[in-house]
């Protein structure tokens, strides 16, 4: 195949791609309501573990075990299950092939956001609890996955991009609260915290709530595929 018919295919595939637009939001919809419900329940666990460790009056707050990365991880992991089995019977439904020249293009416009996104957990996964490091690791999980949708916009449905643009926004909105409240240079020993500093344990897990959690239930309703819609533009 020479380039311009690579070039063609190419334009092809991003036509097919445009054109089931309402394809696209059909599988998606399913998966942030999964994805939503999770990080919710995720954040109330979070919630009940540092009052169930802390149930007695106190002036220090004993931050609880360091459940942080590998809660986060298993909601990842469920909700892309969850939409691999969702992208699976829609194939099947429209008997297709799983692996389409769509869902290539597709897969390949995301694989920039999600390898970031792992490299970025592999370098600061590992460097003990800090609830400050929780925090930054969920604004850079939210940058990433902000970028990925945002690198699909050129044929995904409008209200996906509009949900990488609210988690890239949330991200920067994010960096700018950390960088210029003080937090950062807050001095905390990592195991007692006295005042308003025993807060900064749900720092983290409230920013993922706010965004894998809430930001995907309110696209879950605004894109849920109904009988009778038009494509959406």
């Amino acid at each position: 195949m020479n380039e311009q018919e690579r070039a063609e295919e190419h334009l092809r595939t991003i036509r097919r791609l445009m054109e089931r637009g309402t394809i696209y939001r059909a599988i998606s919809a399913p998966t942030a309501l999964v994805g939503g419900v999770l990080s919710l329940s995720a954040f109330g666990f979070f919630v009940r573990s540092a009052i169930f460790q802390n149930w007695t009056p106190a002036s220090v707050f004993v931050p609880p075990l360091d459940f942080f990365l590998p809660v986060w991880l298993i909601v990842f992991l469920l909700t892309a299950g969850a939409n691999t089995l969702f992208i699976v019977i829609g194939a099947k439904s429209r008997h297709e092939p799983i692996f389409s020249a769509s869902m290539r293009a597709a897969l390949y416009a995301l694989t920039p956001g999600v390898i970031m996104g792992g490299a970025f957990t592999f370098c600061f996964g590992g460097l003990g609890w800090d609830p400050m490091l929780d925090l930054a690791m969920s604004i850079g999980w939210a940058a990433c996955y902000g970028i990925g949708l945002l690198a699909t916009s050129h044929f995904a449905p409008r209200s996906l991009t509009l949900l990488g643009w609210a988690f890239l926004i949330s991200s920067i909105v994010g960096l700018m609260l950390l960088r210029f409240s003080g937090l950062m240079t807050l001095h905390m020993d990592g195991i007692r915290f006295t005042g308003w500093t025993r807060y900064t344990y749900y720092f983290g897990p409230l920013f993922m709530a706010l965004t894998f959690g809430l930001f995907h239930l309110i696209y879950a309703v605004c894109a849920w595929p109904r009988k009778g819609a038009a494509t959406e533009p």
